[in-house]
């Protein structure tokens, strides 16, 4: 409980736009007795994974890029929701467990992590029948299934790729895969883009993806820009 506790702390921070909270700003967005964010908070600002700067009788907080343990903190939370999102949906997850070993098998040298964007229609697509996807979308229409790449500098297959979970989508299934991929310098380039929080909607996207594979390569780029916003 404790450990999830802290996991939810650190996410908290880095979905807000500033990077910065108060303890009651904390208590309040992930509803939680004012007296457990009070400890939480300390407890890790002792560890090193957040900051806490004083300003008059607030105390306002943020994360500490600089120790890994943030980033493996994060990390930890990333390989949560994936491994909970394919249990809880067993024929999605069987799919998407060949898929992420296809797509690491493909990209291992060349890759620093995968991310799938849009795992809702995925699962839209594998978990119901042909009657109940025809009430969800027009006849005819694929329902898109998104990846996001961030490579390494070395060259990505990126279509040999598509080819290859397009193979592994079950027949007659209405599933088109896209992707994209970057390189760690246009990503924290995404991340740290400030007009109109354009940085915060690049996070926001990512991070209502599933991160296959390289969790701890991203946190340590979205650490990055979060540190680069800071300073700012």
């Amino acid at each position: 409980m404790l450990m999830q506790t802290n996991i939810d702390i650190t996410k908290a921070f880095i979905e807000t736009p500033d990077g910065v909270l108060s303890i009651h700003q904390i208590s309040k967005k992930l509803k939680l007795p004012y007296g457990t964010a009070y400890n939480r908070i300390h407890a890790l600002n002792k560890i090193g994974i957040v900051q806490i700067l004083p300003q008059g009788k607030a105390k306002l907080c943020a994360l500490n890029p600089e120790n890994p343990m943030t980033g493996a903190i994060l990390a930890l939370g990333a390989a949560q929701k994936t491994d909970l999102f394919t249990k809880k949906n067993l024929k999605t997850g069987s799919v998407l467990n060949k898929i992420i070993k296809a797509i690491y098998d493909a990209g291992k040298d060349c890759l620093d992590a995968a991310i799938l964007l849009t795992p809702d229609s995925l699962k839209l697509a594998l978990e119901n029948s042909s009657t109940e996807l025809a009430d969800e979308i027009p006849p005819g229409t694929e329902i898109s299934i998104d990846f996001f790449y961030i490579k390494n500098g070395n060259d990505f297959a990126e279509e040999k790729v598509e080819t290859i979970i397009s193979s592994m989508i079950p027949p007659n299934c209405p599933i088109k895969a896209t992707s994209m991929t970057v390189d760690r310098e246009t990503l924290l380039g995404m991340l740290t883009e400030n007009e109109n929080e354009a940085g915060l909607a690049a996070y926001s996207m990512l991070n209502d993806g599933l991160v296959l594979f390289g969790y701890e390569n991203f946190y340590r780029l979205v650490l990055e820009a979060f540190a680069r916003k800071l300073s700012n």
